[in-house]
């Protein structure tokens, strides 16, 4: 009972607000006004149809349609089955013939192969991906190389 309360008060707020009641009744008396103008021709008297139905016989057959040239188009539909069948598809005669003998192919001749290289030695650290680097785009020629020892003159170690 509250919700409708609530509801109501609402709505009797939305009605009491100035474009509502000047808007409401202003706008049904143009709506009567118009109506009674726009009214057209005498209205002393019941409607009368201008034209009767007329009540037409159903057919239990469509009617055949008579085309100017006699033939029907090939654009109408379900004439298909009206025209013969195709004639069939020639049968296909193939030719027989010797196919042409196999080229002769020289002999095999194993090639002399020497010892193979061993694979090099997996270097771990030029990898860029090895230390979780990816984007480390340089070249295993581009690491640093180890220092020279450099030995001062005069000083024993």
């Amino acid at each position: 009972m509250e919700r409708l309360d609530a509801i109501l008060d609402r709505l009797k707020a939305f009605v009491t607000t100035r474009p509502v009641a000047y808007g409401a009744p202003s706008v049904a008396i143009a709506g009567v006004l118009a109506g009674l103008v726009l009214q057209t021709g005498p209205q002393d008297g019941p409607y009368v149809p201008e034209m009767e139905r007329v009540e037409r016989p159903v057919l239990a057959e469509a009617e055949p349609i008579a085309w100017p040239s006699g033939k029907v188009p090939n654009y109408v539909i379900g004439t298909d089955a009206l025209r013969p069948p195709p004639a069939p598809i020639p049968v296909v005669q193939y030719a027989d013939y010797e196919p042409p003998p196999a080229p002769e192919l020289p002999p095999y001749v194993p090639a002399d192969h020497g010892p193979a290289d061993p694979p090099p030695a997996p270097d771990e650290s030029r990898w860029a991906s090895a230390q979780g680097d990816i984007l480390n785009v340089s070249l295993p020629e581009d690491a640093p190389r180890a220092p020279v020892p450099t030995v001062l003159a005069g000083i024993n170690p």
